[in-house]
């Protein structure tokens, strides 16, 4: 049997080191956050850097959040410093450290996607310089799984040898900081880097790299809490297991061996993975993430309001969402035969609860919401005609909106993507038009090919040199210059 050996390499806080690098400044020494501020307080911070996270901040929090945590903390500064006035503002973590009477200050960067993506693909092409694209699988924009059972004989070194001189290289070519995990199996070698290597002290060469496997992971991670802090945990599972008297993942190896099929019970088909997880196995290789196939393809979009939004602004978000989406299928000559569309309500329907009589549920955060509203629709053959799914994409909305709540989210996918040639063809019978099939089919056409020239006007002079009409209302401004939901 092969002995397999993976890395797990996580870019550190990349994008505000990112930032950071943009502005000739230190992550490692600057306090930066990333958000956009133009929308608001309530906007969710998508980076900070490595500096502020030695105040213990956690990242994912709104800005009202962080700028709370901040106050808090110049609050228990002040009580220290001289006469208890600040002389000056600093965003340098050493400055501060130097001198308690610095007020702390931090740098607000708006995200730019398409730097990160920048970055990211610069970073990857030194990746490349080791190692064979097929033994690379890019789990997320700032991070790698790497297989490196096949380059210790070849480069003649340890896997930690050869770890160093890659993350080595990203940190001389990019400055950017990385942190990396070995393991013999893909789990281990992302516990080692998410649990293990950013809990220990650097080495000789200023690098995070630690390594596991499955003996190591029962010495050291068996005892290890709180549980969502393992790989594909999260805090609804942690919760389930904790309700088991199952605090780690030692207790549930434990809990296993005489109570397996109560965990299939609870976790579904789940509780295998669960359950080789907490034995420190994973059967997946990178051979067999390269050779899986989707059998479900699709396009998603959804946008986060900055506000709460009623339906008629709502729909100029929706309407906004499936000319974007659909031009993603045009200039790839992609067809979907499938719609879904998810609506979530805001928070503030509930101050009044007198008026709202539906279901509540709780949003990401624990706070009460009324339940989402989402449906589906089959479509009769596959399309990419922005007519017919804007048609049928608002027919949804309308049919599952209630238009006495206002909307804090809208999600769009089409869905069972394929490509034109693979597409099915409409079947006729006795009572088909053939006529009106086909002058139906000739409309589609000169459609496809309208908005197949409308990608070359905008591919030579950029995104917005065609805009609608309802591109310019404020509800939908933005949209276009997005990646990812992100700033681009």
């Amino acid at each position: 049997m092969q002995n397999y050996l993976y890395a797990s390499i996580d870019l550190k806080s990349f994008y505000a080191s990112v930032e950071c690098i943009l502005r000739n400044l230190d992550p490692l020494t600057t306090n930066l956050i990333v958000a956009d501020k133009e929308r608001t307080d309530k906007t969710i911070i998508l980076a900070i850097s490595p500096a502020l996270k030695t105040y213990n901040i956690p990242s994912r929090l709104r800005l009202f959040e962080f700028k709370q945590k901040i106050h808090l903390l110049n609050k228990e500064r002040l009580k220290q410093s001289k006469k208890h006035i600040f002389k000056a503002k600093s965003f340098n973590i050493n400055e501060l450290n130097k001198d308690i009477n610095l007020e702390i200050d931090y740098i607000i960067a708006k995200p730019s996607m398409a730097t990160y993506i920048e970055f990211s693909a610069k970073i990857y092409s030194i990746y490349l310089k080791y190692f064979d694209p097929k033994d690379i699988h890019v789990y997320s924009i700032d991070e790698v799984f790497i297989d490196l059972s096949s380059y210790l004989d070849k480069y003649k070194l340890s896997a930690y040898e050869l770890l160093t001189k890659v993350l080595l290289d990203i940190l001389h070519t990019c400055k950017i900081i990385a942190t990396a995990g070995i393991g013999t199996n893909l789990y281990l070698a992302k516990i080692a880097m998410d649990i293990l290597a950013k809990r220990q002290k650097i080495d000789e060469n200023g690098l995070l790299i630690a390594f596991l496997d499955e003996k190591l992971y029962k010495y050291k991670m068996w005892a290890h809490k709180p549980l969502k802090d393992f790989w594909r945990i999260g805090k609804g599972i942690a919760l389930k297991l904790e309700n088991l008297n199952i605090y780690t993942m030692g207790d549930l190896a434990r809990f296993s061996l005489n109570n397996e099929a109560l965990l299939y019970k609870h976790f579904g088909i789940n509780a295998e993975l669960l359950i080789d997880h907490a034995w420190g196995i994973e059967t997946c290789t990178m051979k067999d993430i390269k050779n899986y196939k989707s059998q479900n393809h699709s396009k998603i979009m959804a946008k986060v309001l900055p506000f709460a939004y009623d339906h008629n602004q709502a729909i100029k978000v929706l309407k906004e969402l499936i000319d974007h989406l659909t031009l993603e299928l045009i200039k790839h000559n992609l067809k979907t035969n499938h719609i879904t569309l998810d609506i979530q309500y805001d928070k503030s329907n509930l101050e009044n609860l007198n008026s709202y009589k539906g279901f509540i549920i709780k949003d990401d955060y624990g706070r009460n919401i009324p339940k989402n509203a989402h449906a589906s629709i089959n479509l009769e053959n596959y399309t990419n005609s922005l007519k017919l799914i804007n048609k049928k994409s608002l027919e949804l909305f309308y049919k599952i909106i209630d238009k006495n709540l206002s909307i804090r989210k809208i999600s769009l996918s089409l869905n069972n993507i394929t490509t034109n040639a693979q597409e099915n063809f409409q079947e006729l019978n006795l009572f088909s038009d053939l006529n009106e099939i086909l002058q139906e089919q000739h409309q589609l056409a000169k459609e496809e090919k309208l908005q197949k020239a409308r990608l070359q006007i905008m591919h030579k002079f950029g995104k917005n040199a065609i805009l609608k009409a309802s591109s310019l209302d404020n509800e939908t401004k933005g949209i276009s210059s997005l990646i990812g939901g992100h700033n681009a």
